[in-house]
Formats: C-alpha cells, sequence, structure tokens
C-alpha cells in the first residue's frame, strides 16, 4: 500500500465503503493519520481493533476507544490508559463493561460526564455520581434511565434548576413506562407514545402524582388520546 499517496491511503482509511482486508493492510501503514482513519472505521474487525489498541499514538488508541467493533476486554484495558480522552472515549462507548465503567468514577470531569450518560453505567456508580459537583452531570445522571427513583427523586429538589427539570421529567416518564408496560396493545403504545413527546395534554393532576414517585392506578376509559378523562387514583 505505500506505493498509493498518503493522500489516497487516508481516504480509504476513512472511507465507510471500505473494506475490511483493506483496512487490514491499512492497519499498519507507517502514517499515523492513516492508522487513525482505520481505528475509527465500523469496518475495521475485532482483531484489527485490538492490535491498534496497542498503537503509540493516542489518538488511534482514542478511536479504537470510540470504536463499536471493539471488544469489551479491549475496552477494559483502554479504562486505565494514561491519555485523559482514551477514557473519556471508553466512558461514552455503551459496549464498555459495567465492572470497566465503575473504574472510572473518581476520574476527571469530562470522563464522568460521558460516564453518567452511559446506558451500562450501574444504579451504583450512577447514584455516587448524583452528588457530584458538575450540575451538566447531575442532570445527565437525572436523564439516565438506570438511575435509581429514590436518587431521581432527591434530584426533583436539586438547587439547580436544570438538575431539577431532567429529575422531574425522567421521574414522569420511569413512572409512566411502569404504568404503560401494564396495558394491552394498543393503550400501551398510545401512553409510550405520549411519554416520548413529553405529556401533552395530561392532565395537572397527573404530574403531581407522578412528581411524587408514588405507584398510581389509572381507571377509567382508558382513552390516552384524551388524556383529560382519564382518572387517577393513589
Amino acid at each position: 500500500m505505500t506505493s498509493i499517496k498518503v493522500r489516497d491511503r487516508r481516504y480509504r482509511a476513512n472511507n465507510p465503503t471500505t473494506p475490511a482486508h483493506t483496512l487490514e493492510d491499512l492497519s499498519t501503514d507507517t502514517d499515523r493519520h492513516v492508522r487513525i482513519g482505520v481505528a475509527a472505521n465500523h469496518n475495521t474487525e475485532p482483531e484489527i481493533l485490538v492490535t491498534l489498541a496497542a498503537d503509540t499514538d493516542p489518538r488511534v488508541r482514542q478511536n479504537v476507544a470510540y470504536n463499536a467493533n471493539t471488544p469489551p476486554d479491549i475496552l477494559t484495558t483502554l479504562a486505565t490508559d494514561t491519555v485523559d480522552g482514551v477514557r473519556r472515549r471508553v466512558a461514552h462507548n455503551p459496549n464498555t463493561p459495567p465492572h470497566a465503567l465503575a473504574t472510572l468514577v473518581s476520574d476527571i470531569g469530562s470522563v464522568r460526564l460521558h460516564l453518567s450518560d452511559n446506558p451500562n453505567t450501574s444504579p451504583a456508580i450512577l447514584d455516587v455520581l448524583a452528588a457530584d459537583d458538575s450540575p451538566k452531570l447531575r442532570a445527565c445522571v437525572a436523564r439516565n434511565p438506570h438511575t435509581p427513583t429514590t436518587t431521581v427523586h432527591d434530584l426533583t429538589t436539586d438547587p439547580v434548576p436544570e438538575v431539577a427539570h431532567a429529575a422531574t421529567t425522567t421521574g414522569r416518564a420511569n413512572c409512566l413506562h411502569r404504568y404503560a408496560n401494564t396495558l394491552p396493545e394498543p393503550d400501551r403504545s398510545h401512553a409510550l407514545l405520549l411519554v416520548e413527546a413529553g405529556f401533552p395534554g395530561w392532565p395537572d393532576q397527573l404530574a403531581t402524582v407522578l412528581d411524587t414517585q408514588r405507584t398510581i392506578t389509572i381507571t377509567g376509559s382508558i382513552s390516552l388520546r384524551d388524556p383529560a378523562a382519564v382518572t387517577i387514583h393513589t
């Protein structure tokens, strides 16, 4: 491949249509930008990413940590990388195992921010992150679907409005999700659509009940197309 101009090799390394065997050839290129591109390419095979994870260039390792094809055990190794940019991408990758994410709980703020948003972060770690000094991070914790209900409820009284609003919205969504999953179709789908839309048309009574995080029972016609007709019992 060295007979091909470096500009063309870089283009192939970054091209999402480049076949895996070509990316394998490019993975040992002497030009760092070619290897950076290969590490980011979603056509790169896991075994090639394993090799690139040991590259001396931190940008190559960063892209390996971000790549969806990177094996979990390699992400676990990269979680201890000396470069914070690598660890930040490990914290962001949804394929990173929970035990590897747990090692990042005391890392620098930018790493913890991605950790708070990762769907693989355990409830116990999210509980710890909920006490972070950063309002932006606490808001991410509040929005994470795996944050414990009691923690979300505590965050509804956060002194920072952005955090309190995120927790209130998440609390309502979690509560209504649990309720919606007890319904037959098509009511279940209608309820979940209302959650995604931000509860348009739902009466203030429902919002108040959901904010308390209490168990609710909703009776009546269950006409979720007309939420005002619903009766709420707590």
